[in-house]
């Protein structure tokens, strides 16, 4: 599991300043793209102000976050994010805060919402626009979720090793490029790198693919991601 579903985890880093320092400073990278895309254009870190004010709502995240909650902590701080780049650009920007948050514009935000009104009132919303984004990617590749639900595979051993590949060819920058320009796996390749026989891939090959497109895009999966690679222990062995 993810360390920091450890409670002591937590605790340290609520505790220890060194701590809480190297954890926002690992998270940069979603902090940015959280940012960016919601502000519809890329931003730079000691240059843009929207920066700044994901980083406070992230650290404030940290805070505020429980665990046994049943909810992701990327997705808590990423709904923080965006709230308090609403606020920001009510008092800053008028235009931006519209596009920002279209239904909600003229109501008050609440930057400091707490985890269980989150989960009451954000999370299934959070969810259903992650599956749906998703289902529109799949589509791109000729996939769809009734496809997976039947390639999936069904022992522990198979289900480790696809996602070993999938990990694979999500983090080779080279590979990767070769299924974003031409829409599918250099299967030969992938089977050099990762040294699995060619037809256990080609017969996970779907499977494979989706769980890629999770793993390369992990920012912008946070539900989805957690449930296909922290959900294996109901898999058979």
């Amino acid at each position: 599991m993810p360390e920091w579903e450890d409670r002591r985890f937590w605790q340290r880093l609520k505790e220890d300043p060194e701590a809480r320092d190297a954890f926002l400073a690992e998270h940069q990278t979603f902090i940015c793209h959280v940012a960016s895309q919601a502000c519809s254009h890329s931003l730079e870190w000691g240059k843009d102000d929207e920066l700044s004010e994901a980083l406070i709502a992230f650290n404030e995240a940290v805070d505020l976050f429980v665990m046994d909650k049943g909810v992701p902590f990327l997705a808590y701080a990423r709904i923080l994010m965006k709230r308090r780049l609403i606020d920001y650009y009510r008092k800053h920007r008028l235009r931006q805060a519209i596009s920002l948050d279209q239904e909600g514009f003229g109501r008050e935000v609440d930057i400091s919402l707490g985890i269980d009104e989150f989960r009451e009132q954000e999370q299934n919303q959070e969810r259903a626009e992650e599956i749906q984004q998703f289902a529109r990617v799949l589509a791109s590749f000729q996939l769809t979720y009734h496809n997976l639900v039947k390639v999936s595979p069904k022992h522990r051993d198979s289900r480790e090793t696809l996602l070993r590949a999938a990990r694979e060819l999500a983090f080779d920058s080279e590979l990767w490029s070769q299924v974003e320009r031409n829409g599918r796996i250099p299967l030969q390749s992938l089977a050099l790198k990762t040294q699995i026989h060619p037809k256990v891939l080609e017969r996970g090959r779907k499977y494979i693919l989706a769980v890629a497109l999770l793993v390369a895009n992990q920012h912008d999966y946070v539900y989805l991601r957690e449930y296909v690679l922290t959900g294996d222990r109901g898999a058979k062995g």
